[in-house]
């Protein structure tokens, strides 16, 4: 027995959501979150048996996602990820905070705190798989919590995992164990890209054995607004939108070339020894002039298909002028604003290219760093 057409608008009228992104469902603006065809939409809901039964329907922007890896960007304002996060400081719940090990300063989320109020956190540093396997994790999750000590945060746990192996999800749920009977709301947040959806997508699986939930992508922003997911008769967990950090290097370049950025195996470390007037290009998303007089080795941590190129500092913005899209890839917007910056460099200090990799140096030098306009750069102790 299928429902009848007023059973349908019930269900219409109720107001159900896209499996995927989370969306509200929507019939009248394919440029809007949760668009889909009214005949698709009615077809689906005539099939069901109950209005009771699970809707299990994809929006059109997640249906094209999944099955063919397209992105269809939708219109969302920064004002709808944080009127989302807000409500968090208000309930009683445990709050995982993912953060991309490749990326780490940028995929932490200024003032964290005035989002999730007094509720205890949980640092979860994702893609550990793409880090050179003879990095320690134990190390690694202490580095990551004297980090997030910098920017005023007290984890009350910190764990180290990959979300994209089949025991992450096995890994997370022993280490909050405790919590799960405490905290009736989990909530996972993150920027976008980090790992969100994977993750949950693995802790389902690890409770039901049922496969992939949430729409998962390498694109940015692929969950458009709250998903809870009941865990167990007491607890949920709730998927939240990925914040949007402008200052990454994902914001600058096409889709297309996220493959020079987005690293979905293990980076190889590559060495340098560097004379006095020597340019290391990043591709075609930047350059460091290395300024002192003396020789220094530095080790460059970037996507296996980024091209690192060496060249001479006297020609470097001719060299990077010419040859940027053809040598130098990945293409960069030849209109695109470039700012340069000189920094001071210590031994045994990270310069970190926000969303694309870091450099780590074994000698105290000075450097010149050529970057896109509103891209970001900082520096640390070094993280391997």
């Amino acid at each position: 027995m299928t429902l009848n057409n007023d059973q349908i608008q019930q269900i219409l009228d109720e107001g159900i959501t896209c499996i995927g992104c989370g969306s509200l469902f929507q019939t009248t603006d394919p440029d809007q979150a949760g668009y889909i065809k009214a005949s698709k939409l009615h077809d689906y809901l005539a099939g069901l048996t109950s209005p009771d039964d699970p809707i299990d329907l994809l929006c059109e922007r997640c249906f094209k996602l999944r099955h063919y890896n397209q992105i269809q960007p939708v219109a969302l304002e920064s004002s709808h990820f944080q009127k989302i996060l807000s409500a968090i400081a208000d309930k009683k719940a445990l709050v995982l905070y993912l953060i991309d090990l490749f990326d780490v300063s940028g995929s932490m989320i200024n003032g964290i705190s005035r989002f999730i109020g007094n509720n205890p956190i949980v640092i979860v540093g994702n893609k550990a798989d793409v880090l050179p396997k003879s990095v320690k994790k134990h190390k690694l999750a202490d580095w990551l919590q004297r980090e997030a000590g910098k920017q005023g945060i007290q984890a009350v746990r910190t764990i180290v995992l990959s979300a994209d192996k089949g025991d992450a999800g096995e890994t997370l749920l022993n280490e909050i164990d405790d919590y799960l009977d405490r905290y009736p709301e989990i909530y996972v947040v993150g920027v976008t890209n980090v790992g969100k959806s994977t993750l949950i997508n693995q802790i389902i699986k690890a409770l039901s054995g049922k496969g992939s939930v949430i729409t998962t992508s390498r694109f940015p922003g692929t969950t458009l607004d709250r998903i809870v997911i009941p865990l167990t008769e007491k607890t949920a967990i709730i998927d939240t939108p990925g914040i949007i950090h402008a200052s990454q290097m994902t914001h600058v370049v096409s889709p297309k070339d996220y493959k020079y950025l987005l690293p979905n195996k293990e980076i190889k470390a590559r060495t340098f020894q560097l004379q006095s007037g020597q340019t290391i290009f990043f591709g075609s998303l930047g350059w460091m002039d290395f300024l002192n007089r003396q020789n220094i080795s530095i080790t460059a941590y970037f996507e296996n298909n980024l091209m690192l190129h060496r060249g001479k500092t006297e020609k470097s913005s001719d060299f990077f002028r010419l040859q940027a899209g053809k040598t130098l890839l990945p293409i960069t917007e030849s209109a695109m604003d470039w700012i340069s910056q000189e920094i001071k460099v210590l031994p045994g200090q990270d310069v970190v290219i926000s969303g694309l990799g870091w450099v780590t140096f074994r000698n105290s030098t000075t450097i010149r760093l050529h970057l896109p306009k509103g891209v970001a750069f900082s520096v640390r102790q070094a993280e391997i």
